[in-house]
């Protein structure tokens, strides 16, 4: 054939999937595999003369060379926690490139420096640019133009409204992040939708994912969300969570006596917070372990349009209780 053969090459000469040509070529077939369907992979390997990408093979075999990581701003938990994900996919096979950013603006990246890696793994919805022709998985935008791998953020978002609604909450405030990404808008949209269909009344206000930002907010609104009746704030992130929490601690208001608190993501801190956060638990670590697993795949010819939504877990906790009598 002309040109280099693919793994989907020989899977189409064999009459198996992709994944059972990677099994049989990484020699992780034992148990898994027929020995007959080996052999008709196998004949299809010699006649196509086909020899596996390096980096796709050191991701399963432990031998390769470099795959980069788009993020943005290392210092959040989350971010840091699908990087752990990512580490732990490759497990010291390949080496992980970052490109971070800690503004408003896309990680630089290069064709020069594009040119060094064999893959890229972007968790930046929007503006960041890749080499044409290098594998590109991109990471928690349900609105990808390609393969990714994202949340079932509209199911958890929902659930939360639920729980809210059945403790008898009415006037809920949606703290949103300022980034206009679509992960944000459909975790948002589908709260505020669910909210209103069970008759309670919700307004979004924005705010940057930042302790401090958050609890400089609750300290300059509370009068005001007190005023209005609202018994419920929620997060777009636990970030921002926890910074209305430190601000209604400032101002004496009880945590969820006088007011309940939910949010999105499940970092290691909403966990030991005081209270506990109420919130849907979005897997970072296996957001970041299956998307190093999708890259392998396409670095080795596999399928180029792989849409893995995982799933998510509200986890209640002490955050939230029932609408105060006095604020509702």
């Amino acid at each position: 054939m002309v040109g280099r053969a693919r793994a989907t090459d020989v899977a189409a000469r064999a009459g198996v999937s992709v994944a059972t040509v990677s099994f049989v070529v990484n020699g992780k077939a034992h148990g898994r595999v027929s020995e007959a369907t080996q052999e008709r992979v196998r004949a299809a390997v010699a006649e196509l003369g086909y020899v596996a990408n390096e980096t796709a093979r050191a991701l399963a075999t432990g031998r390769g060379h470099s795959i980069a990581l788009l993020a943005h701003d290392m210092t959040n938990p989350f971010t840091a926690e699908v990087a752990a994900g990512v580490a732990a996919a490759l497990a010291g096979r390949a080496n992980l490139v970052l490109a971070l950013s800690t503004g408003d603006e896309a990680p630089a990246f290069t064709d020069a420096t594009a040119s060094t890696v064999d893959g890229v793994l972007l968790n930046w919805p929007a503006g960041a640019t890749v080499v044409t022709g290098t594998p590109v998985v991109h990471l928690d935008d349900p609105d990808a133009p390609g393969p990714g791998v994202c949340f079932d953020v509209e199911s958890g978002a929902t659930a939360l409204a639920r729980h809210l609604l059945d403790l008898g909450h009415r006037r809920v405030r949606y703290l949103d992040a300022v980034r206009p990404w679509a992960t944000f808008a459909r975790r948002r949209a589908a709260l505020t939708d669910e909210l209103a269909r069970g008759g309670a009344q919700v307004r979004t206000e924005r705010c940057a994912i930042d302790l401090q930002t958050a609890r400089e907010l609750t300290l300059a609104r509370w009068d005001g969300w007190r005023a209005d009746g609202v018994t419920a704030v929620v997060g777009a992130t636990d970030i921002q969570t926890l910074g209305v929490l430190s601000g209604l601690t400032r101002l004496g208001v009880a945590v969820p006596g006088d007011v309940s608190l939910g949010s999105f993501d499940d970092i290691a801190f909403a966990a030991v917070a005081s209270p506990a956060l109420t919130t849907v638990r979005l897997p970072a670590h296996e957001l970041g372990r299956r998307a190093t697993d999708v890259l392998g795949e396409l670095i080795d010819g596999g399928p180029g349009q792989r849409h893995v939504v995982l799933p998510v877990e509200l986890v209640v906790r002490e955050s939230t209780g029932p609408a105060s009598a006095l604020l509702g």
